[in-house]
């Protein structure tokens, strides 16, 4: 009978299970910023929105597979344990990134917050469009905070007016989320 090295196989599934998550994060992209909440229980999470209607988001399962052959076994290295690792990684933060993509794009739709310009390329107004959906936060600073915006590769370059333009839109903001901040009823 061969012995079973169950701390090692421990340490081993631990320092794995450490990679993999870091690897699943280098993986994301600009999602990776997404604050993640456990939920120990149920299928779907509610969300109450800004102006008091619910929306329901029900839970994806994400799965990856590892699969390694017994004739690798003899040949593997830890390097091509880690590559496995690797692969397995990207593989759940491409379904894991789908699986966000089309969760905003159904709540976008439901929620009347699609901006489209029929196939157009991205333009500046489109841009103006978005921000002007948005309720935005601000730090201390008076600088927008907590929005990450992703633009597409080829975004046009900004006038002097778009500048002056888009100054103006964010005092707004900025003073919509003062009033937003000062109405706020603090619980405690």
């Amino acid at each position: 009978m061969l012995p079973d090295f169950l701390k090692v196989k421990g340490k081993l599934q631990k320092m794995h299970g450490y990679v993999m998550k870091h690897a699943h994060l280098s993986h994301l992209g600009p999602l990776v910023a997404i604050r993640e909440s456990v939920v120990f229980e149920g299928n779907k999470t509610t969300i109450i929105r800004e102006d008091g209607s619910v929306g329901e988001t029900e839970f994806a399962e994400i799965t990856a597979e590892l699969q390694v052959n017994f004739a690798e076994v003899e040949e593997m290295t830890h390097e091509m344990v880690l590559h496995k690792i690797d692969e397995v990684a990207k593989e759940m933060a491409e379904e894991i990134e789908r699986s966000i993509y089309e969760e905003l794009n159904r709540i976008t739709d439901e929620t009347g917050n699609v901006i489209s310009d029929d196939g157009k390329p991205f333009s500046i107004e489109m841009l103006f469009e978005m921000l002007e959906k948005m309720d935005l936060d601000f730090d201390e600073a008076g600088n927008p905070s907590g929005t990450r915006f992703v633009p597409p590769p080829k975004l046009p370059a900004a006038d002097p007016e778009t500048a002056r333009r888009y100054q103006a839109l964010m005092d707004q903001k900025r003073e919509e989320w003062r009033v937003r901040e000062n109405n706020r009823k603090l619980v405690g």
